[in-house]
């Protein structure tokens, strides 16, 4: 299994390509020499000095790389234009050719989602006000601090970021269509539709006491990766009820 790189300034200063491998330039610390080979995802934070030619090969390499803002904000990614040769990208490719099918997809999320958040609040045994999602996220915050007093905000938004970086390696596992993984007109991108509904397994988490984590992000990486695995077989299952519900859905192709 590949490896996932943190990279976190102002520890880490450059990132170059030297052969086959970043060098990695840090203060204080020896050069490191990571192969292209070995890198599942990138997650670079803070102001670090990328060289064009290393940012060119990760994407060539099909490695995504995510930018986050010094409190561990998403700023975006960085994606390759690797072959569209799976049946997934096929599937959706047809899908959007229809006049519906960005709205039937979207439906498809939501039902997904509404699905999975009314099995957390059934778990924790919480009651809302309502489903609507900003009134749900203020119950669960209540509910994390009520549960956890003294570890500060509720640590899903900001691992939330973390998830979405695996989200994008997993999907350029799948050779999808890179222009399916970024907002369009009516769509807000596989990504993003994948960390919504992983928003829910990751209130699962916290809830349980399994991300009680403080707010240093060296601490919410720590604990993100405690679960990585578990979150991917999460992530992979729903893919894999998209790909079923695509194909049969597939009287549409021609």
């Amino acid at each position: 299994m590949n490896q996932t790189l943190y990279l976190n300034a102002p520890g880490v200063r450059r990132v170059n390509l030297d052969g086959p491998a970043l060098r990695i330039q840090s203060r204080g610390e020896a050069d490191r020499f990571l192969p292209l080979a070995r890198i599942g995802r990138i997650v670079s934070r803070g102001r670090i000095q990328w060289s064009t030619a290393a940012l060119l090969h990760c994407l060539q390499a099909g490695i995504a790389v995510t930018f986050l803002d010094r409190d561990g904000r998403l700023l975006g990614m960085g994606f390759g234009a690797w072959p569209r040769d799976s049946r997934l990208s096929e599937l959706l490719d047809h899908f959007f050719t229809l006049d519906d099918g960005p709205r039937r997809l979207v439906d498809w999320f939501r039902g997904l989602g509404r699905a999975r958040l009314l099995r957390l609040l059934r778990h924790h045994r919480i009651e809302t006000e309502d489903l609507r999602i900003r009134t749900v996220r203020r119950t669960l915050r209540r509910a994390w601090a009520e549960r956890f007093p003294g570890l500060g905000p509720d640590p899903v938004s900001r691992i939330k970021p973390l998830a979405a970086a695996q989200a994008a390696e997993i999907l350029a596992s799948y050779r999808i269509n890179p222009a399916l993984l970024e907002p369009g007109h009516d769509w807000a991108g596989l990504i993003w539709y994948l960390t919504c509904l992983l928003e829910w397994e990751l209130w699962d988490l916290a809830l349980a006491g399994r991300f009680a984590a403080g707010p240093a992000y060296r601490e919410r990486v720590t604990a993100y990766q405690r679960h990585s695995g578990h979150l991917e077989r999460r992530t992979r299952a729903v893919i894999g009820q998209l790909w079923r519900w695509l194909e049969s859905s597939g009287s549409y192709l021609p």
